[in-house]
């Protein structure tokens, strides 16, 4: 890539190359668009995240030829759903899922990517320069961004921190790269950095404040010993107390992911991220894994949240930017996926045709369709979990009645019409 190429607008710049970044990159690249990705974090990096692959991401992948990569990554199998509470259990049956760590999958996202001619720049934060009409008409601000305000483009200004060079990406630095920030313009910006997607700081109209109450997340990988025997095979475990809950899956090269959501009362009471975790576990009368005492232990913002808009000119949400609900075995992937396969269509309309405003509400439309009423189980089950009076009855119910869990695992790993291919 040589360095006047950064100069000349893109057709897509994609912020965050977490799954839904990484797979919008992707098939915008193969539907031949000028396809920048950039990303703040060095890759490849761990995410707090459960991992799993449920049976509707997986179908998607499929449909993009992308099957046989994942198989290559050496995925952990799954099969079962184990709620544990209060020495209470319920196994719930769950179609042939995989789970693999999020710094391979998304790894491996971005290299097909790049394989497919996407440039793909990490280390890098980026922002979206507000148009003239979404500033504060004073002079000072209106003189600054006025040449923003051009219905061809986006700006995007890009603040590097150093480029490191590794297969997959460019090795050459872009103009200016010795200033410390970068403009680049494009007919498409796709927001997917994640949790108040601080792309966005600039502009007020789309910020997504966290629900009062909601829950931080923590996360870890480390080894599986020969202390862990008691979780079978193909089983993801969800350990749950009345002050949050974890999540421990097997993934590749014999490790653990745990994932979990505990109330910040909690942790700010608690000794450290390592006790609150101890605790939901001694809570659901399960052991504590041997190994979770020395991993590394990460944590996230605030996590339910909705956000305000989820498309303006020329930009569009999807991923975690477009809002949060606590998933369970995979649906937050899934969404990803799906929300990623149904944006790219609409960014080659809008590099094709010319921008209308029609596309945002096409955009909010398509994403509740596709992803926001799938979303509906997810809070409802997030809800009863805040809810510790209503677990046993829950419980109780899904045991006497199989054929509704089914049905409910059935809802939640269906591929959207729209998203079929015939």
């Amino acid at each position: 890539m040589r360095e006047a190429d950064f100069a000349q607008p893109f057709d897509v710049v994609i912020i965050g190359a977490g799954v839904a970044g990484a797979m919008a990159a992707l098939l915008s690249s193969r539907a031949g668009l000028r396809t920048l990705l950039v990303e703040r974090q060095v890759f490849p990096r761990h995410k707090v995240c459960g991992c799993c692959l449920n049976g509707r991401a997986i179908r998607i992948l499929e449909q993009s030829g992308l099957k046989q990569g994942l198989e290559k990554l050496e995925p952990a199998n799954t099969s079962l759903l184990a709620i544990r509470y209060r020495g209470q259990k319920l196994n719930v049956p769950m179609p042939s899922n995989v789970a693999v760590s999020r710094s391979a999958f998304d790894h491996w996202l971005v290299r097909e990517a790049v394989a497919a001619g996407c440039l793909f720049v990490d280390d890098m934060t980026a922002t979206v320069a507000p148009l003239a009409s979404e500033l504060n008409r004073d002079a000072t601000n209106f003189a600054a961004t006025k040449a923003t305000d051009d219905s061809e483009q986006r700006c995007v200004d890009l603040h590097t921190s150093g480029f490191l060079h590794h297969e997959s990406r460019s090795h050459a630095s872009p103009p200016n790269a010795s200033s410390g920030t970068i403009r680049v313009t494009a007919a498409v910006v796709l927001v997917c950095d994640g949790l108040g997607h601080p792309s966005l700081s600039r502009l007020q109209d789309f910020k997504a404040p966290s629900i009062v109450g909601s829950r931080i997340g923590l996360g870890a990988v480390f080894p599986i010993t020969s202390g862990d025997d008691w979780i079978k095979t193909g089983e993801i475990l969800m350990a749950v107390a009345p002050h949050g809950y974890a999540g421990l899956v097997r993934i590749e090269n014999q490790q653990w992911d745990l994932a979990a959501a505990i109330d910040p009362s909690h942790l700010n009471h608690s000794k450290s991220p390592l006790v609150s975790l101890e605790s939901i576990f001694h809570s659901a009368g399960v052991p504590v894994p041997e190994a979770l005492p020395e991993a590394a232990i990460k944590g996230t913002p605030a996590l339910t949240r909705t956000a305000r808009k989820i498309a303006g000119h020329r930009l569009f949400l999807l991923g975690d930017s477009a809002g949060y609900v606590e998933p369970f075995t995979g649906e937050g992937m899934a969404w990803a996926l799906t929300a990623a396969t149904a944006i790219v269509p609409l960014v080659q309309k809008v590099t094709r045709n010319g921008w209308s405003n029609d596309f945002v509400n096409q955009w909010q439309n398509t994403f509740q369709s596709i992803v926001s009423r799938e979303q509906k189980v997810c809070r409802l089950l997030s809800a009863a979990l805040k809810r510790p009076w209503l677990l046993p009855p829950i419980l109780a119910t899904c045991r006497a009645f199989p054929s509704l869990t089914r049905y409910l695992v059935s809802q939640i790993n269906r591929v959207p019409e729209a998203l079929k291919v015939t």
